[in-house]
């Protein structure tokens, strides 16, 4: 018999075979004469091209070819890759239903690990303190069109109907013969947007996610954890214990992005209640189906006025309310009519959980926990407002409506004061009962955007808000300066306001910035003595390379961790990782793991953007899985937290940054044809130009790297597959370590220390990824 690593792999490479084959009858079919055999010649010579005589004459082939044919053949090669991909998910999907790719298997075998070393108590005490919030972002953007997204999820259903049907010993002829249908609609569609997608566009794409996964993955999650748990004999907290949150910078996030205004922020929170209410008006249907139970308890019964069907009779009213408050919505939307008063989060639960104490009350245990309680559990986890929005402003631009306002008010130019002026005059502010904002001012363009959005935020119910993040934070002014601002509109001034510290110089100010805003009393009364700090993971790999930018992270967490535990504050670090290992991307558990000890002691709040929500949240099983894994990373960093690195490695780690970083600067700063080379080289021009976002690709329009985005720089050297961003200056540093005889504290790091251990599992990933002959004929034809 086959090991079972074995038979996984042959069914996997037979459903990548399937695929292909029908998709090769539908270019025979569908596509130019000719088309099939050209794509079966050039893929034969790619197996073999490993030698230099056959890799020249596919080279020769593939240049008689005209455009057109050349298009073609690359669609054809691009769906083959796309259903491959789909086939590897569906792969994960069911190794993960027995294997620890699951989350019922991470979270056993996480938990059997804790409760052999830790007493009963103290694993019930970290479960009760697990938080994890993933932040939706549309960049880098999901290339992929929706409707090509609901095919891919219909693929993946179509071979689970076929491998049920070879389980039971027959064949599943109607979900082959959908295979053959949706591989065609595919091949007829085109796979890009023709036109950019707007704000709206793009939250109704996360939105779509959160219906067609989240939530009902949510829910399963916590059900999986329950019986975990109750396997162990372990209590978990009540219902009201929500360990998921999902918030989004989805039409929220306008740091160099003029198509977010306060018109589209309000929209997309409307859009945002209207799907809500849908969502759970579609789960009310389900409990009137099936609560037609007439046995309740004396005091439900009494409370329903001994209606015959008295679950019934609480629930037909509550959807009501929200049928009427969708319709309202759908009336403010087309602006026929006013805004609605939102639906509280009280008014939602409060009948499902007298139905809840009733059912169990009288023994339906069975009942109460199960649809029951999964829609309770969804209306703590998102609400009547469906997803928590955070706000995301550059602070230059709080900068000039403080200055245009100081201006108006005959008090100088904030901008021109010192650190130790703004502060004052800001702290002054918030003390000062009377308005800021003088009622005939007439702002800047710019500004009136700017005191229009703290307005909608002002008007926001506050459970529908996240975060207010501040891009390129660089002083405790700058959190201040959002506060009196929140302040001056009668926003609440109690939202977290969390500065994003991006750049190699940001996060070594980081602790000196958090320092100064947490010696101030009245700040840490205001903040409920907790406070949310954002580490950038894109740009800070973008300015000094991966290996330094990962160090540098890491000295700012403990660091703003030591600060915090000083003034008696929580901290709340978020994490903006993207998916690439030059954007902070890594496996989850390693990921977490390798964070320094107690930085997940107040949860995890981390963003999980574009293109990776499908990766990882695209399908409800897949998003279970992530869950999972988040969940049992934390539960162990909590409870047995990682090593702190000894006084050896810190001294090794500053030098391997320290030459990683001035070997990156010297080709990307130092190099004067770099910027031309990297033009040339690889297609960020042509990646620019597509309509992917609603999101320019530069801040500024200079034509230098500093001003580039993360995600064109990553996918453009992605595309010639050097990717260079992920390893640049780290291979240097690491030579010149073994050279100067530190081979033996680089193997004691790599064996002990989780941090470094990720970095070099990291760097070995690229390394097999690269290909130095790809990115050679790339120069050769390009350069």
């Amino acid at each position: 018999m086959l090991p079972k690593v074995d038979r996984d792999t042959a069914a996997l490479k037979r459903n990548v075979r399937f695929l292909g084959e029908i998709l090769g009858k539908v270019i025979q079919e569908q596509g130019d004469p000719g088309l099939f055999e050209a794509v079966e010649h050039i893929r034969q010579k790619s197996k073999q091209s490993r030698d230099q005589e056959t890799r020249e004459a596919l080279r020769d082939l593939l240049k008689d070819l005209n455009d057109h044919r050349m298009l073609a053949i690359a669609r054809a090669f691009s769906q083959f890759l796309n259903l491959a991909n789909i086939a590897e998910q569906h792969h994960t999907i069911a190794v993960g239903a027995r294997d620890n790719f699951s989350a019922g298997a991470a979270l056993e075998k996480t938990l059997s690990q804790m409760l052999s070393t830790h007493d009963r108590a103290s694993v019930e005490s970290v479960i009760s303190l697990l938080s994890i919030d993933l932040v939706l972002t549309a960049h880098p953007t999901e290339i992929t069109r929706r409707t090509l997204i609901h095919k891919h999820s219909e693929i993946n259903d179509c071979l689970d109907k076929i491998e049920l049907a070879a389980d039971m010993g027959g064949t599943s002829e109607v979900a082959r013969d959908r295979l053959t249908e949706l591989i065609t609609q595919i091949w007829h569609t085109e796979e890009f947007r023709t036109d950019r997608p707007s704000p709206v566009d793009e939250a109704r794409w996360g939105f779509a996610v959160i219906e067609n996964s989240l939530w009902d993955a949510v829910p399963a999650f916590l059900r999986v954890l329950d019986q975990t748990c109750e396997h162990h004999g372990l209590s978990l907290p009540n219902d009201a214990w929500q360990p998921v949150k999902i918030s989004s910078w989805i039409g929220g996030d306008r740091d160099g992005n003029p198509n977010v205004t306060a018109t589209i922020t309000e929209e997309v929170l409307l859009l945002a209640q209207w799907q809500a209410c849908s969502l759970f008006e579609s789960d009310i249907d389900v409990l009137y189906e099936d609560l037609s139970i007439n046995t309740a308890s004396s005091s439900f019964k009494l409370h329903t006025g001994n209606a015959h069907e008295p679950y019934r009779h609480v629930l037909k009213p509550l959807r009501e309310v929200l049928r009427k408050q969708r319709t309202a919505i759908e009336v403010a939307l087309k602006g026929e009519g006013p805004v609605p008063e939102p639906i509280t989060q009280a008014a939602l639960l409060e009948p499902l959980k007298n139905c809840k104490a009733s059912l169990q009350s009288i023994g339906l245990t069975s009942v109460a926990n199960s649809r029951l309680r999964d829609t309770i559990r969804r209306v703590h986890c998102f609400g009547p407002h469906l997803i928590r929005l955070d706000i995301r402003q550059e602070s230059a631009r709080h900068t000039q409506a403080l200055t245009e306002l100081t201006q108006v008010l005959a008090l100088g130019a904030y901008s021109e004061w010192s650190e130790t002026q703004r502060l004052a005059w800001l702290r002054d502010e918030l003390n000062n009962p009377r308005p800021l904002i003088p009622r005939d001012w007439t702002p800047s363009a710019d500004t009136k955007e700017l005191i229009e959005t703290f307005e909608v935020i002002a008007k926001t119910p506050r459970e529908a808000l996240g975060c207010y993040v501040i891009s390129m934070a660089g002083s405790a002014s700058d959190i201040l300066a959002v506060q009196v601002l929140l302040k001056a509109t009668q926003g609440p001034v109690d939202m977290p306001v969390a500065p994003l510290f991006e750049t190699l110089d940001d996060l070594a100010n980081a602790p000196q910035v958090l320092e100064e805003i947490l010696q101030d009393a009245a700040f840490r009364s205001r903040c409920e003595h907790q406070i949310t700090v954002m580490i950038g993971y894109s740009d800070s790999a973008k300015d000094a390379g991966m290996l330094a930018a990962g160090w540098a992270q890491y000295r700012a967490q403990e660091q703003l961790l030591d600060i915090s535990k000083q003034f008696g504050v929580a901290l709340h670090l978020f994490h903006g990782r993207g998916g690439s290992i030059g954007r902070g991307g890594a496996p989850a558990h390693d990921a977490l793991l390798s964070q320094p000890p107690g930085s997940l002691i107040n949860g995890l709040r981390v963003t999980e953007q574009g293109e990776m929500i499908r990766t990882k949240l695209g399908l409800t099983p897949l998003a279970v899985n992530t869950l999972g894994r988040y969940a049992s990373a934390i539960l162990e960093a909590n409870l047995a937290q990682p090593p702190s690195p000894r006084p050896e490695w810190r001294t090794l780690m500053e030098k391997l940054a320290t030459d990683s970083c001035e070997n990156y600067r010297r080709w990307v700063r130092g190099e004067e044809n770099f910027v031309p080379y990297f033009r040339l080289a690889t297609p960020e021009q042509e990646l620019a130009s597509l309509p992917l976002g609603s999101r320019p690709t530069r801040r500024r329009s200079d034509d230098g790297i500093a001003s580039l985005r993360a995600i064109p720089w990553i996918f453009a050297w992605s595309q010639n597959r050097l990717m260079l961003p992920a390893w640049l200056g780290a291979g240097y540093a690491l030579n010149q370590a073994l050279e100067n005889g530190h081979g033996d504290t680089l193997r004691d790091m790599a064996t002990q220390w989780p941090f470094f251990s990720a970095r070099l599992s990291m760097l070995e990933m690229v390394f097999a990824k690269a290909d130095r002959g790809i990115a050679a004929l790339y120069d050769q034809l390009l350069v």
